[in-house]
């Protein structure tokens, strides 16, 4: 009877074991979804960023043209200047110390200048200031005695004509071989109140430090970056012309046919005219573009199957082992049936023995469901780091401390995932060891989870802790309770709406004869009250109140589960005067020594 019994239960477990290997492949495709999903988003959000970055730096130059441009139109009249030299020289002079004091006013420009129509000014008149590599502002006296002055057709006067014929003009990227910099030049026709040309204003922009930028944006394995001009072709990237060249060819950077400007946030009016997308060779590319306020388009490129490869090759292990424990057991079921088949039914009739596996069952299902909940979380925030590595990046603001905090937080949030089937495993096992453990040490691990996401949400973690304070029991299950904790109290704090936005955090001892030998840990949010007819099923499975933003019920449920049947604490859920606060009380010692 014993065998048969053993039989029966091993029979249960193998089928048991399929469905949730099965149910973890669901999960697995449904996370593969979501971030492709942030792939887009992230690439879409990352383009627009770096767009509206460089259109800021263009954009100052501009302004300053813009501004010499007007200040040239009211203060010169052509006719009046043109029949009076020693007028027009005057005026000159205080036009050149405004174009000295602009350029000290705007410390981004390198050069400012204005060439005179020959025609008004009578010569080959020019104002024209440049910044030393020391940031000193100095006059460029120009050649007056050069005969063929301001030639139309010219390559190097193309800036004077072009302006005056489309009123302003970019031009292309040119390389300066004597300063050993790439540079644009952007210039407007300055005509006084009675349309007549008085001159060009323009202004040489020195572009190494944007093209650089394009050259190191970081893109995961299978991605590129790249900056063209407004008709596609190569100005800088992450690789080599030829494979930018060898991706156009693939159809891969396939321009769309409007693009919509990125706005001074870096967000874009529709995300579906933003990005493209090509198969290729088997493989599916998501290419990104925004463009800057000169034309210039910067393409973001990214390969799919690069980026989730890990995610595919886990899913396919997933089902090999399904499919080879299903072959075992069906294997094992023909020989079972022919066997004893007559001892298995007088067996299964035992009912005890029904409802033991019966429950084991829906143990493992919960801890599928349990495991699609907690990867959701962590795809999200890894997705949000790399968004914030790249824009602290284009900022200059990344240090190397803050690489490797980024890199350290990326693992721990991999060996997050990676370990989180068995420690919900660990939850059915009798034989886990409890042990005594930091309490600030474990709230910092969770909080250290879930950094990136306070960050970007502007919250303010405000932490106070006794030195020293322990507790006894599963400090893995409780890092998963806590994070549970705080990422309720982000979205309640996210959906309110408030700007002043705080999670304080308050460890101590209890105090009092019916709070001795315990650890009090306060997670209180300043977001929206619970209200009260909620607060009695906050702790219940799947009561959620934000299913329509995918919200399962089963986090405070877990935390519950964790903090009193695993550690024989107590756990509350109450309003207070400013928002909403979650009491954890852990035993300090091992109850069951003490008594």
């Amino acid at each position: 009877m014993k065998h048969i019994t053993l039989k029966i239960i091993l029979s249960l477990f193998c089928c048991s074991l399929i469905i949730a290997l099965i149910l973890s492949g669901t999960a697995i495709s449904k996370s593969r979804a979501v971030m492709q999903e942030e792939v887009k988003r992230g690439l879409v959000h990352a383009s627009a960023k770096y767009a509206s970055q460089f259109s800021r730096e263009l954009k100052t130059h501009e302004n300053a043209v813009d501004l010499i441009s007007t200040v040239v139109s009211s203060g010169f009249t052509a006719s009046k200047v043109s029949k009076d030299r020693l007028e027009f020289l005057k005026i000159e002079e205080n036009l050149a110390d405004i174009i000295r004091l602009t350029m000290e006013d705007i410390p981004e420009t390198k050069s400012l200048y204005v060439t005179f129509n020959p025609k008004t000014s009578g010569g080959n008149d020019e104002v024209w200031y440049l910044r030393n590599e020391a940031g000193e502002v100095f006059h460029m006296e120009a050649d007056n005695t050069v005969t063929d002055w301001l030639v139309d057709g010219k390559e190097t006067d193309a800036y004077y004509f072009q302006a005056i014929r489309k009123g302003k003009n970019w031009s292309g990227v040119e390389y300066d071989k004597y300063l050993g910099v790439y540079s644009v030049t952007y210039s407007r026709a300055c005509n006084d109140k009675y349309g007549q040309l008085i001159g060009v204003a323009g202004t040489d922009i020195f572009i190494d430090d944007m093209l650089d930028t394009v050259k190191n944006i970081q893109m995961e394995a299978g991605g590129y970056a790249f900056l063209m001009d407004g008709a596609g072709n190569y100005l800088a990237g992450s690789t080599s012309e030829e494979i930018f060249m060898e991706m156009k060819q693939a159809g891969i950077l396939n321009l769309p046919d409007h693009i919509a400007p990125a706005d001074k946030e870096g967000v874009v009016a529709s995300e579906e005219e933003a990005i493209t997308y090509a198969e290729v060779k088997g493989d599916r590319y998501l290419t990104a573009y925004s463009k800057t306020t000169n034309g210039w388009i910067l393409a973001l490129s990214q390969s799919e199957n690069h980026l989730l490869l890990p995610i595919l090759h886990l899913k396919q292990m997933i089902y090999t082992i399904a499919g080879l424990i299903l072959s075992g057991v069906l294997i094992y079921s023909f020989y079972f049936s022919k066997i004893s088949l007559s001892p298995i039914v007088r067996e299964y009739e035992q009912k005890d023995v029904i409802m033991h596996h019966q429950s084991r069952q829906a143990k493992l299902g919960e801890m599928v469901g349990n495991i699609a909940h907690q990867w959701k979380q962590p795809l999200n925030v890894m997705s949000i780091t790399l968004s914030n590595l790249w824009d602290d990046w284009k900022q200059g603001n990344l240090t190397e401390q803050q690489l490797r905090e980024h890199i350290s937080n990326m693992r721990s949030y991999i060996k997050n995932m990676s370990g989180t089937v068995d420690d919900f495993a660990d939850f059915l096992k009798p034989s886990r060891k409890k042990d005594y453990f930091s309490l600030a040490d474990a709230v910092d691990t969770a909080l250290s989870l879930m950094q990136e996401s306070i960050k970007i949400n502007r919250i303010t973690v405000i932490e106070d802790s006794e030195v020293n304070l322990n507790a006894y029991g599963y400090k893995n299950e409780f890092c998963h309770g806590v994070f549970n904790v705080l990422n309720n109290a982000r979205d309640a704090i996210i959906e309110s709406g408030i700007d002043k936005r705080e999670i304080r955090i308050k460890i101590y001892s209890g105090q009092g004869s019916k709070q001795k030998g315990v650890s009090i840990i306060d997670i209180e949010n300043n977001g929206s009250r619970i209200p009260e007819e909620s607060l009695q099923q906050v702790f219940d499975p799947y009561f959620t109140t934000k299913e329509e933003k995918g919200g399962t019920g089963i986090g405070l449920y877990l935390t519950k589960e964790i903090i009193e049947a695993h550690m024989a604490g107590t756990i509350e859920l109450f309003n207070t005067e400013t928002g909403v606060c979650c009491r954890m009380i852990i035993p300090r010692e091992d109850t069951h020594e003490r008594s």
